[in-house]
């Protein structure tokens, strides 16, 4: 009888808690708490990866429609997936890294790039998958935005 006398003040202790919260408007959203939590639907940060492919031959032309991807290891013993672009007409391209990589500390020696695809009309560029790995380099950051760099990624082409 004893324990049913407390758990009955219990449940009246939050019942009036939570109406006291109630009448000072003080119960949160969803939205209010996931604010507070510091993740949801809004992007607290962005890490953006940028560079260009080219190809070596006489002289330097872009590689448009080429596929690059890059690999961040996380240190976890799963493996770590690619994450792929295809380069613009000027042989440029952007990745936006998912936000679960972003709290990596020291992206530039975790992270690497790589040539994936080149298209066969380009077939004179080659690309040895062992030779072109390019790490990152940090150009820019101001409030939660990252920009990296890989620069120019060159593969050597016959004429």
């Amino acid at each position: 009888m004893r324990s049913f006398f407390i758990l009955r003040c219990f449940l009246l202790f939050f019942f009036l808690f939570d109406l006291a919260f109630a009448a000072e408007g003080k119960i949160w959203s969803r939205t209010d708490m996931v604010e507070m939590a510091g993740y949801g639907e809004q992007k607290l940060s962005s890490v953006i990866i940028t560079g260009s492919l080219l190809c070596d031959t006489s002289h330097s032309i872009s590689i448009p429609g080429a596929t690059v991807a890059i690999k961040c290891h996380t240190g976890c013993k799963r493996r770590s997936k690619w994450i792929k672009a295809v380069t613009d007409d000027l042989g440029e391209f952007e990745i936006d890294l998912p936000s679960q990589l972003h709290a990596i500390p020291d992206l530039e020696n975790t992270c690497v790039i790589k040539p994936m695809h080149v298209p066969h009309e380009l077939c004179r560029c080659h690309h040895n998958s062992t030779n072109t790995h390019k790490r990152i380099k940090l150009v820019s950051s101001t409030s939660g935005f990252r920009v990296y760099s890989s620069g120019k990624i060159r593969l050597q082409g016959h004429s």
